[in-house]
């Protein structure tokens, strides 16, 4: 009885747990194969001879930043290794496709209240239907966003390792290099109000290596207890329309960059 408006993010699945899944794996499956493709794309196109930001060119310099597809100066192109990106992105792409059919088409709309299949009725998927969406039970929300806040503090973690062990590219000097993250805490806090001054790849790990700490803990927090206080259709709409801002905002965001 979800009585949310159009407006509403993800309201439209109120009560089709698959059809949320499916959407969201091909919506995956959209970006993922927009990367490769215009990976690939870019790669066909590349001169040396000019920078890439004169270029348009916006997955190769995201692949340089990080390591990938250059000398440690930053000069002499490989194109193995970005081709195997944009060829894997693809796959990929293919792989989220079918998933995302399978949940829009074949497999039941509910995963807990249908008998088709992944009904909770069968032993092997009532692990599943604890991840199937209630709106109107603020104890299943927040045990979601415990799962997603996990996710991505293990993504943080993933990128000071890659910066630790692999290396990044380091503008000030014009090669890839290790960074070891810079686990300050006065500084983390000092830059949380100007972090698009900050010039040390050592704090930018360090903001990561701190933000996987914090994000990990309260996922683990949110899976292991229940929303506090009185849920209100209010609190729900608050939870679906600030997923849609912040998807916004990291759009945006990312936007700036690339014309930055």
């Amino acid at each position: 009885d979800v009585t949310y408006g159009w407006w509403v993010g993800n309201s439209v699945v109120t009560n089709k747990s698959s059809r949320f899944i499916g959407s969201h794996v091909a919506h995956t499956g959209l970006i993922c194969f927009a990367a490769g493709a215009n990976t690939l794309w870019e790669l066909a196109r590349y001169n040396p001879d000019i920078p890439m930001g004169h270029q348009g060119m916006v997955s190769i310099p995201h692949l340089a930043s990080i390591g990938i597809g250059f000398d440690p100066t930053g000069t002499v192109l490989d194109g193995t290794s970005i081709a195997f990106i944009g060829v894997f992105h693809l796959i990929c792409s293919m792989v989220y496709a079918g998933a995302g059919l399978l949940h829009s088409l074949i497999f039941s709309e509910d995963t807990q209240n249908s008998s088709g299949l992944f009904a909770d009725d069968r032993p092997e998927h009532r692990q599943a239907a604890r991840y199937k969406l209630e709106w109107d039970n603020p104890d299943n929300q927040t045990f979601i966003l415990g799962h997603h806040l996990i996710f991505f503090g293990v993504a943080c973690i993933w990128f000071v390792e890659w910066a630790r062990i692999h290396g990044i590219y380091d503008p000030a000097i014009g090669a890839v290099r290790q960074v070891e993250y810079n686990l300050n805490l006065t500084n983390i806090w000092n830059h949380q109000f100007d972090f698009l001054a900050i010039d040390s790849l050592e704090d930018v790990m360090g903001g990561h290596a701190f933000l996987a700490f914090v994000e990990i803990t309260g996922g683990a927090f949110h899976i292991a207890t229940k929303q506090t206080g009185e849920y209100t259709e209010f609190k729900g709409k608050n939870i679906l329309s600030a997923e849609a801002v912040l998807s916004w905002s990291l759009a945006g965001i990312g936007w700036m960059a690339i014309i930055a």
